[in-house]
């Protein structure tokens, strides 16, 4: 009896600032030390914050060029390739579940993957033996709209595709201090209150982020957070989440890891 690749548990990823990509702290190490211990997969689809379209996009096949949506950083951040393959089938399996679920999406040729996405995969597959198909982030999303997304495209974690949302659950780039600096008691207890609603992992729990601790202070807008409702989505089922890892960055930066177990395949 011929049995399928296993379900990849779909993960929830800090990417922090680029310069997670060069500089050694506990995020990073935890990156670079996860790739060998999840199942290798056979495609990665990725959300990431730092692509925000109007309707959602998705990436077109062939060679994703390396974005570096930042400035002020030192030249080697820059130097930095990461020219992941967005390969024909796995862009056309995307469209097809997009399809019946009756998410209506566009391939985009003029993207790439910005630093919210090659960043840690960078760190998690430097090899780059794995094919990438990149997600926007449509203007106007919600978590119940990405949980949606995530559920929409569920099936490709139980054929050895890893589903990703990237992002952060602290995001105030207004009060980031030094490395190493104190964190503040508003992103602990922010922190604190995401695990208790993963921890019930029901989306209803997320359905007014307005009503969260500290909210605005936390996230003066919401795109860095949402991608986690993505990945949360993505299992397949409500499931309680696994923290696999939490540090900061610069005091206030939360570097969450989560991974959501998937459902098997339909």
């Amino acid at each position: 009896m011929t049995t399928g690749p296993d379900p990849i548990s779909p993960l929830f990823l800090a990417h922090g600032s680029p310069m997670l990509a060069l500089t050694d702290i506990p995020a990073q190490r935890f990156l670079k030390d996860l790739g060998g211990k999840i199942p290798a997969p056979k495609g990665i689809v990725i959300l990431s914050p730092h692509w925000e379209t109007d309707g959602q996009k998705v990436s077109a096949p062939g060679t994703l060029k390396t974005i570096h949506d930042f400035y002020g950083f030192p030249k080697p951040l820059y130097d930095i390739d990461y020219p992941a393959e967005a390969s024909a089938g796995l862009v056309g399996h995307v469209a097809e579940l997009l399809q019946t679920a009756e998410i209506e999406a566009e391939e985009d040729p003029s993207w790439g993957l910005d630093h919210g996405a090659w960043v840690p995969l960078s760190l998690l597959y430097p090899d780059l033996s794995v094919p990438v198909v990149e997600l926007s982030l449509p203007h106007g999303s919600t978590p119940e709209s990405l949980h949606a997304l995530g559920r929409g495209l569920a099936p490709l974690a139980g054929q050895g595709i890893l589903l990703i949302g990237s992002g952060s659950t602290t995001h105030n780039l207004r009060e980031i201090a030094s490395e190493g600096a104190p964190v503040p008691p508003w992103a602990k207890t922010f922190d604190a209150w995401i695990d208790e609603g993963l921890r019930q992992g029901k989306i209803s729990w997320f359905a007014d982020l307005d009503e969260a601790p500290d909210f605005r202070r936390v996230h003066p807008t919401e795109e860095h957070l949402l991608p986690l409702f993505f990945a949360m989505g993505a299992a397949g089922r409500d499931v309680p989440a696994k923290l696999l890892h939490r540090s900061y960055s610069h005091g206030s930066i939360s570097m969450s890891y989560y991974s959501f177990p998937a459902a098997e395949a339909a």
